[in-house]
C-alpha cells in the first residue's frame, strides 16, 4: 500500500504538467502575431447554372493580433500575404468534394490592424464543372449520385499564408465558409 501511493502521485502529477503545457494553434507559427479572418458578408447560395465568374466573398476582413495581449507592435510585425489555400469538404454526408485550390494573392495587414477585403475570389470558375459538382449539371442527371440530392453542401476552408516584415512565417486560423451548390438555371 505504501508503495501504490507514490505511484498514484507520481502519475497524477505528470498528468497535472501535461495537461497544463499550454499548446495553442495560434503557437504554430513563428510570428509574434496571429491573423484571423472574419467573413462578414458573402452569399451562400451558387446556382453553378447561372454562375459566371469564380466564387467571391462581398466582405471579408484580416486582423492581426499580438501573441501577447500586453505586448507592443512595431512595423516588423506587419504581415506580407501571399498564399491563398481554399479546401473543400462535404457537410451533407458525401464523401467526394471539390479540388483544393491554391492561389497567390497578396495582402497587407499591419501589425495590430486590419484588412478589409472587398469581393476578393476564393474559388475558380472552371472548379464547379468538376466532379462532385458536375453531376448537379443537367447533361449529367442533375443529382449527386452520393445522397441522391439535387444540391451539394460543402464549406470552403480558407487560410492564408505568408510573412512579417521581419521574416517570421505566419498563417491565418483557417475558416470554414459554407456553400449550397445547386443548379436551377438550366
Amino acid at each position: 500500500m505504501k508503495r501504490i501511493t507514490p505511484v498514484f502521485v507520481t502519475l497524477a502529477l505528470a498528468l497535472t504538467v501535461w495537461s497544463c503545457g499550454g499548446g495553442s494553434s495560434l503557437d504554430d507559427t513563428e510570428a509574434k502575431v496571429f491573423l484571423t479572418i472574419e467573413i462578414t458578408n458573402y452569399t451562400p447560395d451558387v446556382d453553378i447554372c447561372l454562375q459566371a465568374s469564380d466564387i467571391a466573398v462581398e466582405q471579408m476582413s484580416v486582423t492581426s493580433a499580438t501573441k501577447d495581449p500586453e505586448g507592443a507592435t512595431s512595423p516588423n510585425m506587419d504581415v506580407q500575404i501571399d498564399r491563398w489555400v481554399v479546401t473543400p469538404y462535404r457537410t451533407d454526408g458525401g464523401s467526394v468534394s471539390s479540388p483544393q485550390w491554391t492561389y497567390d494573392q497578396t495582402v497587407y495587414v499591419p501589425a495590430g490592424g486590419n484588412a478589409a477585403l472587398d469581393n476578393y475570389r476564393i474559388y475558380p470558375l472552371e472548379f464547379l464543372s468538376e466532379i462532385p459538382l458536375a453531376y448537379l449539371l443537367p447533361e449529367n442527371g442533375g443529382v449527386d449520385p452520393e445522397t441522391g440530392n439535387t444540391n451539394i453542401r460543402q464549406s470552403l476552408e480558407l487560410q492564408m499564408f505568408g510573412r512579417t516584415v521581419s521574416g517570421k512565417s505566419v498563417s491565418t486560423i483557417p475558416i470554414p465558409i459554407a456553400f449550397n451548390f445547386f443548379c436551377l438555371g438550366q
